[in-house]
């Protein structure tokens, strides 16, 4: 059974989701818009997720975020987390034989880690352009 792909969650409704904003969640969603553009999924199973992050918040509000745009879940098993104990975030993406590895970058990371208001450090993910926060390995 095909599943046709509804209209993404907007920010506003993905912090809804989340219960509160931030950078993390921003860092995720930004990147999962970023990979609707270039896999353009016509359902909600044309691609596999997995994000390899520590198991502990706020690293993991990159998944929500990713979640919301995406509609890669955890739940339909095509969004898999696996843990790792560095703070480095590396998200694969697979979409038929095309597979992209993205990795957070250090600039990214200090922008998120040394956030003293989490809505404005969303704001400035926002404003940072993609490259500056994810490597494309």
């Amino acid at each position: 059974m095909r599943f046709v792909r509804p209209k993404s969650l907007s920010y506003q409704e993905t912090i809804r989701f989340h219960g509160h904003d931030g950078p993390f969640l921003a860092l995720g969603y930004k990147l999962g818009r970023f990979v609707v553009k270039t896999f353009r999924p016509k359902g909600i199973m044309d691609f596999k997720i997995t994000v390899r992050t520590r198991a502990k918040k706020p690293f993991t509000c990159l998944i929500d975020g990713l979640q919301c745009i995406t509609f890669a879940t955890t739940g339909k098993a095509n969004m898999l987390i696996k843990k790792c104990r560095s703070k480095d975030i590396i998200v694969f993406v697979e979409n038929n034989k095309r597979k992209y590895r993205y990795k957070i970058t250090q600039k990214a990371m200090n922008i998120c880690l040394n956030a003293d208001d989490l809505h404005k450090a969303a704001q400035k993910i926002f404003r940072t352009p993609a490259k500056d926060l994810w490597n494309i390995l």
